[in-house]
């Protein structure tokens, strides 16, 4: 095998040379523009049950198969890219077994002609602690969930003006969370935080949350204790999101002017901001027993009113893009009562 290069080899080195690709512990193979195997390492031809002479010559296609993208028509044009990254596939043995494989490609000139040197390695082990992975989060996932529900059922058993509250938040929120295209795991952060945010009232006395006339400022201090009691039991439970964090600050403002702790703008979680959000639009849009509900279209432009100073104007802006396509309805839970004071909580 020759590397056309500016260089001479002499016999020994391209000896040397030759040993080296045999030899090498992972995949190498070597095929042109067509696709057509020009070489290949011992490894490769070992590992499919063919010998060197069965494989050479024959199409790439033959025995791998790109899951990625990468085609043997525009492999070309990726590896023109600076920031090409590996790509995954596998290769297909005689007897029809696969070996999954990511794949590091170089352009080289070899003995004339423009080919594509690839470098695979096996990663079936890899994916096998993957999948188990995947199983056992996914186990975790679903016990968590059933934990979740259980604390949600609790806090809502007590407080029945709220009933489904939490799980309204918490879907609202995850649109939202959507709708800014949020990484996965933040927006799953969010779901899972938006539908136990109200962990805390489960420690406030249960005359104060069905009071049905205006709250007293002292009763006021108590309901806003919430957010440092859910913070205090969910910062007991491993989740694999700041959920304790984010139920804390889901009553702070970007201007400081929230509570418990008056953050300011980075100071808080994004996921906190969107959740507060989620929480505004759907108690404004609600009946409590101690203020009407002033319903949706007014919920959306109270948050809009105070974008930037409140509220973060890219969670608003989220939320509102979602009620001007039709993505939010409350209209089943607004009952007016004129007789009630606007206090939120």
């Amino acid at each position: 095998m020759v590397f056309e290069t500016s260089n001479n080899y002499s016999f020994d080195q391209l000896t040397y040379i030759s040993e080296m690709f045999d030899s090498f512990g992972n995949f190498l193979i070597l095929y042109d523009m067509n696709g057509k195997i020009l070489n290949l390492n011992n490894q490769l031809s070992v590992s499919l049950d063919y010998s060197h002479d069965e494989l050479i010559s024959r199409h790439i296609n033959d025995f791998y198969k790109p899951l990625t993208g990468v085609t043997i028509e525009n492999v070309f044009e990726y590896l023109s890219y600076t920031d090409r990254k590996d790509y995954r596939g596998t290769f297909l043995c005689r007897n029809g077994i696969e070996i999954p494989v990511t794949t590091k490609a170089t352009r080289i000139l070899y003995e004339g002609t423009d080919a594509v040197l690839a470098v695979s390695q096996d990663v079936t082990a890899e994916l096998y602690v993957e999948k188990a992975r995947n199983e056992k989060f996914k186990q975790l996932r679903e016990n968590l969930g059933g934990v979740i529900r259980a604390i949600a059922n609790a806090v809502e058993a007590r407080d029945a003006y709220t009933a489904g509250h939490q799980q309204r938040v918490s879907n609202l929120a995850r649109k939202i969370a959507e709708r800014m295209d949020l990484p996965p795991h933040k927006i799953e952060g969010i779901r899972t935080a938006a539908s136990i945010h109200d962990i805390g009232k489960i420690a406030i006395p249960s005359d104060i949350l069905s009071k049905t006339n205006t709250l007293l400022d002292i009763e006021f201090e108590l309901i806003k204790r919430h957010t440092n009691v859910g913070f205090h039991i969910l910062s007991t439970i491993d989740f694999p999101w700041p959920v304790a964090a984010i139920v804390f600050q889901h009553h702070e403002k970007i201007d400081g002017s929230g509570y418990p702790l008056g953050l300011e703008g980075d100071m808080m979680l994004i996921e906190s901001k969107v959740v507060c959000v989620a929480d505004v639009v759907e108690a404004m849009s609600t009946h409590r027993p101690y203020r009407p509900a002033i319903g949706l279209e007014n919920s959306i432009e109270m948050i809009n009113k105070f974008s930037g100073i409140h509220f973060e104007p890219s969670v608003v802006n989220a939320c509102t893009d979602l009620f001007s396509k039709g993505e939010i309805n409350f209209d089943n839970h607004l009952i007016f009562d004129l007789n009630r004071n606007n206090r939120v909580f």
